[in-house]
């Protein structure tokens, strides 16, 4: 078996630990996988309702194009944990915004989400969606889970399930 390749820096480390813990252990877990072809870089868990106008006024009210529909509150990234995650490619000492590269790191995601459910670490009805996915304003390093409202938190196993 292939040691991994890559590790969490100080600052996604402190983004991811915003997260949901399922969304943390899925991607400590992708973080660790030898099949992981790029290092990744997290860039946003829990954003809050002024970040989240911010990027709302973007294309609107605010120079630049519009870059999400969910007004503050609207946001799985507005949740405390966040049900939601941006990761991201990073490439030669930076992030890449290169679609291929985010086609090549899902399925890596893709597996080991499947894996968690395969363990059991994942309750019934919890759905982890890809933004890149979307048939409109698709958004390449974003990863949501739904089906959690009706989950009691915190969910311990998930933890317990990381490795």
């Amino acid at each position: 078996m292939t040691a991994p390749r890559y590790a969490w820096g100080a600052r996604s480390l402190s983004r991811l630990q915003t997260c949901h813990p399922l969304l943390v252990t899925l991607f400590e877990r992708v973080i660790a996988r030898a099949d992981l072809a790029l290092d990744l870089s997290v860039l946003c868990g829990h954003r809050t309702n002024e970040e989240q106008a911010e990027l709302y006024a973007k294309g609107r009210t605010a120079p630049g194009k519009v870059i999400t529909h969910k007004r503050p509150g609207q946001s799985k990234h507005n949740r405390q944990p966040s049900h939601a995650v941006d990761v991201a490619p990073y490439v030669g000492g930076s992030v890449s915004w290169a679609w291929p590269h985010y086609h090549a790191v899902a399925p890596v995601i893709r597996a080991e989400w499947a894996a968690m459910q395969a363990e059991g670490l994942v309750p019934a009805g919890v759905t982890l969606t890809w933004g890149g996915d979307w048939e409109t304003l698709k958004d390449g390093p974003h990863w949501e889970l739904s089906g959690l409202d009706d989950v009691p938190p915190p969910l311990a196993a998930a933890r317990a399930g990381a490795r």
